[in-house]
């Protein structure tokens, strides 16, 4: 409660805690217990250091649950005995409590097949290498080719031998490993986190077994060749596809970000994959797929198309894979990277031609709902009144905000934890309430990190304009150049609300601009590469956050400046208000964000992608809404 106290009255203060202090004169390990359940509820709380030592804290989800109770009774004086049950039971337990923490053990006796499969399901990379050395030896009756060299195995053994028993091993063991890592995050029962580390332990096992392999590819399932759309710079998810896919048995042709038809019609041409993945985050993206199914049902392509994002949907696919007759070989829509794996593993399978004719026989029954298309022009206005133009320090000219002049601190305690850990971190199911406590600990650790390696490198551009709502579109005057025009849609419900409404004939509007900086995402393509996929998801989905909260500090920023009790609501492109993303290229005339690290594709997309700009509208009456 102190510390919540100390935070509320002074929200810039830190605050640190020695931790053994508070469980002094007790035993040692109800000290371990008392101490780690007292950090995890002074994390909560706000707490920002502390002095311990961490081979003497427990995970909080690991704690006995009757441990874990007794001590919070303690902790939050739940009822007058709370101290004496607590110090009656541990006196109790004597040499016994040391096995009150769950621990994930491999147990030595078990087949090594079974330790290789036992790690990948729960992320224990260490020693799996030499479980598969084993395991291929046991599998082919030659453990006596087994070689030790300073603890680690291999065989000694040309690959004519090794083969058949490798291709058991990734058969029997590592693929069935992972096949349950898959089920167990689509049941809620595994983080997504939680699956990048079972790849990880799966990437090293394969990498030790295709020493033994006549060809590395005879231990591929199927090909794919995968990109992110042309215009689109998001690539989180196809990252996360191809990692899933390539610990799953498949070769991946990752064609990368921003992929043009004409590239991936090559790589088909030079591969003859068996099917086709592609990604898009934006729904003005999202439009290179239906192009790509066009094409390749003009050209009688016999390429299955697995398409997934998040500006996407079921209906859009079946949209797609039916207009001017149905794309036969399958358009499949794939929320999940889990169910594009499901697919992918039928359409190489002998159950391929069911699957074809029950997707077929779905399309051909499936029938749009009709939506009434309505001319904006002939709406009716809203009855938005335009309020007096507040007076900014200056008028006309780019702000640019680097280094010291950015208070991260302040950016840090305006993070949307639910956002971050829901959203960009992945925590949902039963695992998300297992794993909740463990992420406010990795955010910290996360931020320790990033400060220490100097992973961000944020900037930020914002500036005030003179605008004018002339003829339905919002005017707005460029001192360095050519005056730049806004038109924003309409929206068709009951109050018939348009950004242009907020702004009179003469008055003032700003724009803003942030990033996180291009080391992140040099950052998190070199982590890629070098297999620590969830080092590298934790870095986009916190940078992602950061740069939002990089954007909320700024538009505080600006109120402030404009001297707003209300309003200065910050609209961002591609949300429902303003859906046009190309319109940045406006902004970029008037910012010039290219001076602060920020770029644009040709569609309007910012690079580097953990980046945000938005108008910031100084009317009391803004509010949010949808067309």
């Amino acid at each position: 409660e102190g510390i919540r106290l100390v935070k509320e009255k002074f929200p810039n203060s830190f605050t640190t805690l020695g931790l053994s202090n508070i469980s002094f004169g007790l035993a040692p390990y109800a000290r371990k217990i008392i101490n780690s359940v007292f950090l995890y509820h002074a994390l909560k709380s706000g707490l920002d250091t502390v002095i311990v030592n961490a081979k003497e804290i427990v995970p909080y989800g690991e704690i006995d649950e009757k441990e874990r109770k007794l001590t919070e009774d303690l902790i939050f004086n739940t009822h007058p005995n709370a101290l004496s049950e607590l110090i009656t039971y541990f006196e109790n337990l004597g040499s016994q409590s040391s096995t009150s923490i769950k621990k994930v053990d491999i147990d030595p006796s078990w087949p090594p097949g079974k330790r290789a499969y036992f790690r990948i399901l729960n992320r224990l990379k260490n020693g799996i290498q030499n479980d598969v050395v084993s395991a291929i030896a046991e599998k082919i009756g030659k453990n006596e080719l087994i070689k030790e060299n300073d603890g680690i195995l291999s065989l000694d053994a040309p690959q004519e031998i090794t083969h058949d028993g490798a291709i058991r091993t990734l058969n029997e063991d590592l693929l069935p490993a992972m096949k349950e890592v898959g089920d167990k995050f689509g049941a809620g029962e595994l983080i997504l986190p939680f699956v990048l580390k079972s790849a990880e332990c799966m990437k090293a096992a394969v990498d030790e077994l295709e020493k033994y392999l006549l060809k590395k590819e005879g231990t591929s399932k199927g090909k794919l060749v995968l990109g992110t759309v042309y215009g689109d710079v998001h690539d989180i998810g196809k990252n996360l596809v191809k990692t899933i896919f390539q610990n799953n048995g498949y070769t991946v042709y990752d064609l990368g970000k921003q992929v043009p038809l004409q590239k991936f019609l090559e790589k088909i041409d030079e591969v003859n994959p068996d099917a086709i993945g592609l990604s898009a985050l934006l729904v003005s993206t999202s439009k290179q797929m239906q192009f790509f199914v066009e094409h390749a049902r003009k050209n009688k392509m016999t390429l299955p198309i697995l398409c997934g994002g998040a500006a996407i949907n079921t209906n859009y696919i079946n949209r797609i894979a039916k207009m001017d007759g149905i794309y036969e070989p399958g358009v499949f829509y794939c929320n999940t990277m889990f169910e594009g794996l499901k697919t992918m593993d039928v359409l190489v399978s002998d159950e391929k031609p069911k699957l074809l004719a029950t997707w077929k026989e779905k399309i051909e029954n499936w029938k749009e709902k009709s939506i009434v298309q309505v001319d904006s022009a002939n709406l009716p206005k809203s009855d938005i009144k335009p309020v007096n133009a507040p007076t900014p320090k200056s008028i006309g000219e780019p702000i640019r905000l680097k280094g010291d002049q950015i208070k991260m601190d302040e950016v840090w305690q305006m993070i949307n934890k639910k956002s971050l850990f829901k959203l960009s971190w992945g925590l949902r199911g039963k695992a998300a309430s297992e794993s909740e406590e463990e992420h406010e600990d990795l955010l910290n650790q996360w931020k320790i990190r990033i400060i220490r390696e100097k992973l961000f490198e944020p900037e930020i551009v914002y500036g005030y304009f003179r605008c004018h709502n002339k003829d339905g579109k919002l005017l707005v005057e460029n001192p360095t150049g050519d005056d730049v025009e806004f038109d924003f849609p309409r929206s068709t419900k009951p109050e018939h609300l348009c950004l242009n409404d907020y702004f009179g004939k003469d008055d003032i509007v700003a724009f803003q601009s942030v990033t996180v900086g291009n080391r992140v995402v040099e950052m998190i393509d070199q982590w890629n590469k070098e297999d620590k996929y969830t080092d590298a998801y934790y870095l986009h989905g916190l940078a992602v956050e950061i740069a939002e909260a990089l954007a909320e500090w700024i538009n505080s920023k600006i109120k402030s400046e404009l001297d707003l009790e209300q309003g200065g609501l910050r609209y961002s492109w591609g949300y429902p208000s303003c859906p046009d993303v190309s319109q940045h290229h406006l902004v970029w005339k008037l910012l010039q964000p290219e001076k602060s690290g920020m770029t644009l594709t040709e569609s309007g997309q910012i690079i580097p992608e953990q980046s945000t700009a938005a108008i910031v509208i100084h009317h009391p009456k803004a509010k949010y809404f949808v067309l």
